[in-house]
């Protein structure tokens, strides 16, 4: 019998801070990622290790200066086969929810929502177009105190189809906290994927898919100094 496989990539994940933050509060499943954990080196030079660079590498498996994607967005003109084209190649289902610096070359994605930076189209469906126009305004607009109508609606509507109602109580908490800390914004954001992603996973049963959540990285970028494991 053949297992699926999900990829759920943590941009930016810093897993020795993840030890501490776990020592301090313990999370079940962060317990079992950080048991079975095996740390890999890139070898890359400094300026190579930016996300946007290292996320091809994975996908590609290939180095830095051989798949030359070096900014956001860049995916679109890269004309090589990526782990998915290869694994849809051999007859594997394939689901992208978005992955950073990946376009939407695939024939025939059971489902597809780009990162919010690339400008590569979803899969042709109802939802996905919705959520990827939708989330790429929220991600966009972050810092924002006031949004759009529209979008806020559309939001609305994508939570009330994906959002499992055992996550309801977080997902209220970390809206009605995010008016104080804004990163909460980030959370809420990377909860939905997660739902919207196990929903499509579930429907279609895909043989590999990958859940790219990149709330980690915007509070490390904005609240890393103020982090009581930093000072």
């Amino acid at each position: 019998m053949s297992k699926n496989f999900i990829l759920v990539s943590f941009n930016e994940l810093n897993f020795d801070y993840l030890k501490k933050y776990n020592r301090i509060k313990k999370y079940k499943n962060f317990d079992k990622i950080i048991d079975k954990v095996n740390e890999t080196f890139c070898g890359e030079e400094y300026k190579y290790l930016e996300p946007w660079i290292q996320w091809p590498t994975i996908y590609t498996g290939k180095t830095a200066k051989e798949h030359g994607l070096f900014r956001l967005g860049d995916c679109v003109n890269y004309q090589n086969e990526t782990i998915f084209n290869e694994l849809e190649a051999k007859g594997k289902t394939v689901g992208v929810i978005s992955s950073m610096n990946l376009k939407n070359d695939l024939k025939n994605p059971q489902f597809f929502i780009p990162d919010p930076w690339t400008d590569t189209p979803s899969d042709n469906s109802y939802w996905s177009k919705k959520i990827s126009k939708t989330i790429n305004y929220f991600v966009k607009n972050n810092s924002k105190l006031k949004y759009n109508f529209t979008s806020l609606l559309d939001l609305f509507l994508i939570f009330l189809k994906y959002a499992q109602f055992k996550n309801y109580p977080i997902y209220i908490k970390l809206f009605l906290t995010s008016f104080g800390k804004n990163w909460r914004k980030a959370l809420f954001l990377d909860l939905l994927l997660n739902d919207i992603h196990l929903n499509n996973y579930n429907k279609f049963k895909t043989n590999f898919s990958n859940l790219f959540l990149n709330g980690l990285a915007h509070i490390q970028h904005h609240y890393f100094f103020n982090s009581k494991n930093v000072k």
